[in-house]
């Protein structure tokens, strides 16, 4: 198939090309789609089974999300609790100027 050539289409007929592709496309991706539906039915059939087997053997075997654990704060600012750090990304501002004042960060380790 041989590329035709688009250096000569205005914007606008471009546009309008690029349109109509996309039907094409959209049409020609629902007539596939209904071709493969066609062919696992059929096969289904011949195997003896119901579509909603087929539909549920496809779901996921475990339906529920696991509950995140919310991480334990390993470093706590005794003079504000809700400042914590866990030791991921930089450490907590308040540990910093702890330790720019010299004190050791094992002093603010959570127990």
């Amino acid at each position: 198939m041989a590329t035709p050539d688009f250096s000569k289409l205005s914007y606008s007929e471009l546009f309008k090309l690029s349109e109509e592709l996309n039907q094409k496309i959209q049409a020609q991706r629902v007539e596939e789609l209904k071709v493969l539906a066609d062919g696992y039915i059929k096969t289904t059939q011949a195997a003896g089974l119901s579509l909603q087997e087929v539909i549920d053997a496809l779901q996921p075997s475990r339906s529920t999300k696991r509950a995140s654990v919310p991480t334990k704060a390993l470093y706590r600012d005794p003079s504000n609790p809700a400042n914590t750090w866990i030791e991921r990304g930089l450490p907590a501002k308040c540990l910093t100027a702890y330790e720019a004042q010299d004190r050791s960060r094992t002093e603010f380790k959570n127990r």
